[in-house]
């Protein structure tokens, strides 16, 4: 805790005097939004959904999970409100999904995955989800797709402070403070966040002889962290940041519909610093990072002597550069990755260590009139000196018309087993394979005005994913252990359109997206293997989401409703969860006070039809809640454009 603490100290102390050299000449600077070298311009072919601001601001005092699940057709398995929350792209895993804050994948070493009901919103300044094969480009377990978590300050822009809170049902409060001080050649903001929820809701427990309605018990969350940045700019082509992120979690965990009461809890922490310099040139770009994570867990059951305590360190180090040619209708980037890993639990025999190493490169190519863009990266990784398995992906983007855009990629995608497949005792497989397969979509997305007032869009994707060698934990003996069994494919159809009319001040948007997701195990396990050509175990085969919004002026209005089909909950699909539609609505309205003044009030409901419905088998959802909130930003800008060196 106490090494944790040195991050922040260094960031907040870090100010425009912590650098010495100064600009050789006058230099007039005008307001530039910082984001981060990443790699996903290079994603040629590929379904990409940008989550709105409104969106983001709507969910400011949410958690990712949330977030996903209300305004993406990604399936979230949900495991109740403050407990674990995981990702399920397209009918993979959890495992399958890479999570990228700034460029660094914050996946677990131990178990491979990222809860997201311990990622706050407010951490990142936008979300981009990507969806397919991205191995070649962010590596092992980028194989379903990945969610882009990036922070984008702005130079020069002057003194911010902002303040929110909110209250909801089920002793539900959060709050989060900030201060940013934006100068022509330093920015440094502070964010402090605190969440705290009984998640006392009443459900139906169905368990039970005549499925009483209850109340959920020991499911407590509190939540406190902080995220300090710093953004230097050394010189008109130089840059230089560091960032920490800190986050405690103490939850307790509730009893499933099949148990009386539950004692266990869980407490993580984590510290995450990542450091950034890169020089911008007329035809090159250098990039180099660096990141440090260190994450704890401490876990206690029911019984008095259960107990467990694991802790998980990665240092990861980058160079990349990128180069223009041929008027920039060409580009190369290439790059070198180094992440070491240590892990350190009860469940492990001793302290496993893996050390990767990455060679990437990606080249871009567009004609002449820009109407078209091919991409082909390219990926090795060695893996404790030994090779992992090579990676690659083509993809392609062609204007068939101004209005009509056809996308096509295929790829090499693949996963390595983790620590916890590799060495939890007992049951640890060392001989494991890596997960290998390929992914390929096509598609078409139109975009275009049926009149002066009304705009549409409209999209449509196919794709499919073999992948072999999957990872499966089997009874084996008194114990459970991984086996390389599985052979997984999964194929299906996406689609997505909205339609918006504009006149004056006045939006109204109406939109819609559809799954149809086949996600079947193709090779026995053992004898008269009944999951053979069946669906896999909690992926939805059908889901759907559909949103009305109204915007006038100051005032936001929304309703949407998200429906999520049937779930198997065993392998040869004879049980299963049934379907669940779920309503939600929003109100917002922002209040300006002068210039420098502004307060947004906001007020959501969720759940409307009160639907009675699980996610994971036998663990409750709350049924309708609401919640209520308010931020206050004041803004004062900058009075000095030019500076002297």
């Amino acid at each position: 805790m106490r090494s944790c603490l040195w991050g922040p100290v260094f960031v907040l102390l870090a100010g425009p005097n912590g650098y010495g050299q100064q600009l050789p000449d006058t230099i007039k600077l005008h307001d530039v939004v910082i984001t981060a070298p990443q790699r996903a311009d290079f994603a040629s072919g590929v379904k990409v959904q940008v989550i709105d601001s409104t969106a983001l601001a709507r969910f400011r005092f949410a958690d990712l999970g949330n977030l996903l699940e209300q305004e993406s057709p990604l399936f979230i398995k949900n495991y109740g409100p403050g407990s674990l929350a995981t990702s399920s792209f397209r009918g993979g895993s959890a495992n399958h999904t890479a999570v990228l804050w700034n460029g660094f994948n914050i996946g677990s070493p131990m178990n491979g995955q990222v809860d997201l009901s311990l990622v706050p919103v407010g951490i990142a300044d936008n979300v981009i989800i990507q969806y397919g094969g991205g191995s070649a480009l962010w590596g092992s377990g980028a194989v379903g797709g990945s969610i882009l978590l990036n922070n984008k300050p702005v130079f020069n822009g002057g003194l911010t402070v902002e303040g929110g809170a909110s209250c909801g049902s089920f002793g539900d409060q959060r709050q989060r403070v900030g201060i940013s001080i934006s100068k022509p050649t330093w920015i440094g903001s502070v964010d402090v966040f605190n969440t705290s929820s009984r998640n006392d809701f009443e459900h139906v427990n169905t368990e039970e002889h005549g499925s009483p309605k209850l109340r959920q018990q020991h499911a407590e969350l509190a939540q406190q962290g902080l995220l300090a940045e710093n953004y230097f700019r050394i010189n008109a082509r130089q840059r230089i940041n560091a960032r920490f992120w800190y986050q405690r979690n103490d939850r307790n965990i509730p009893p499933t519909l099949m148990e009386q009461s539950s004692t266990a809890s869980q407490q993580d922490e984590s510290c995450r610093a990542t450091t950034e310099w890169q020089r911008t040139g007329d035809r090159v770009n250098s990039y180099v990072r660096a990141a440090w994570f260190d994450e704890r867990l401490n876990w206690h059951g029911t019984g008095t002597d259960s107990a467990a305590f694991s802790r998980a360190k990665t240092l990861i180090a980058e160079a990349e550069v990128r180069i223009k040619l041929n008027n920039d209708r060409q580009r190369i980037n290439i790059g070198l990755n180094n992440t070491y890993a240590q892990a350190i639990s009860d469940g492990y025999p001793d302290e496993p260590r893996q050390n990767r190493t990455a060679l990437f490169a990606s080249c871009q190519f567009a004609d002449r009139k820009r109407r078209s863009t091919t991409t082909v990266s390219l990926r090795q990784e060695v893996v404790g000196g030994d090779p992992a398995p090579f990676t690659w992906s083509l993809g392609s983007e062609y204007q068939l018309a101004h209005w009509l855009q056809a996308m096509a990629n295929i790829a090499r995608i693949y996963r390595l087993p983790t620590f916890n497949d590799l060495y939890w005792t007992p049951g640890g497989n060392r001989d494991l394979l890596p997960e290998i397969g390929y992914s390929g979509e096509a598609g078409l997305a139109a975009k275009g005005e049926a009149s002066a007032h009304v705009s549409i869009t409209a999209g449509g994707t196919v794709f499919q994913r073999t992948m072999d060698n999957w990872i499966i934990w089997l009874p084996s003996g008194a114990y459970w252990s991984p086996e390389n069994i599985m052979n997984v494919w999964s194929r299906g159809v996406e689609m997505r359109g909205e339609i918006a009319w504009h006149a004056g001040t006045t939006t109204v948007k109406l939109g819609a997206w559809t799954n149809y997701v086949v996600s079947t195990n193709q090779r026995a396990k053992a004898a008269n293997d009944a999951s053979v050509g069946k669906q896999l175990i909690y992926v939805p085969m059908y889901s759907g989401h559909g949103k009305l919004s109204v915007a006038h002026g100051p005032l936001h209005v929304s309703v949407g409703a998200n429906y999520t089909g049937y779930r198997y909950t065993s392998t040869d699909n004879r049980s299963f969860l049934d379907p669940y539609l779920l309503a939600d609505a929003a109100v917002s309205y922002r209040i300006a006070a002068g210039k420098k003044c502004s307060a947004s009030l906001l007020a959501q409901a969720f759940n409307l039809l009160n639907a009675d419905y699980q996610v994971m088998l036998n663990r409750p959802m709350p049924m309708r809640s609401f919640q209520v909130g308010v931020n206050v930003r004041f803004h004062q800008p900058n009075a000095i454009k030019n500076i002297q060196p």
